[in-house]
């Protein structure tokens, strides 16, 4: 039962590494019409640039959690990597616990409240032209969370099935 959870879980982030992986190269495609569309032919559209502006948090967003489960994400490595295996589990469990739990719930519930709010609002940008429906923009940093929450549990309780 376990195995199906974790499987499922490693599908939902790889998935959402990979949209990710193609919002980067939407993003390149928009920036440079933006940037030719501007230079060449003096045109600017606020709405491509806040498209590009929200593919840019997106792909940050969704992109989070598969960082995490690569293990390619940013620490501080200066005693980290003299450390032998063991101890660095040890560490990335404590860093699970301590640091990626709260920070995911902070996301999880304030993304959510924020989320909300724009929702109610019908929140659209403050630009003139500019996208509306921002709340689309906001679901993403409460559901960022989710996959983070959902990552870390996956690590801590893969952590304990290895070494307990």
């Amino acid at each position: 039962m376990l195995k199906k959870l974790a499987n499922f879980l490693n599908f939902i982030i790889k998935k959402s590494g990979n949209f990710s992986s193609i919002l980067i190269l939407i993003l390149i495609i928009l920036v440079s019409v933006s940037v030719i569309l501007r230079y060449a032919f003096s045109i600017g559209f606020i709405w491509l640039q806040d498209l590009y502006i929200w593919i840019h948090a997106i792909f940050i967003l969704l992109g989070l959690s598969y960082t995490l489960s690569s293990n390619e994400h940013v620490r501080i490595d200066l005693i980290y990597r003299f450390l032998i295996e063991q101890k660095k589990k040890k560490i990335n469990l404590l860093g699970a616990i301590l640091f990626g739990l709260p920070f995911s719930l902070i996301l999880i519930f304030n993304g959510y409240d924020y989320f909300y709010r724009s929702l109610l609002l019908n929140e659209s940008s403050k630009e003139t032209g500019g996208l509306p429906f921002i709340f689309i923009l906001k679901f993403f940093i409460f559901f960022a969370g989710i996959l983070i929450l959902l990552e870390l549990l996956k690590q801590i309780l893969n952590f304990f099935k290895n070494n307990v």
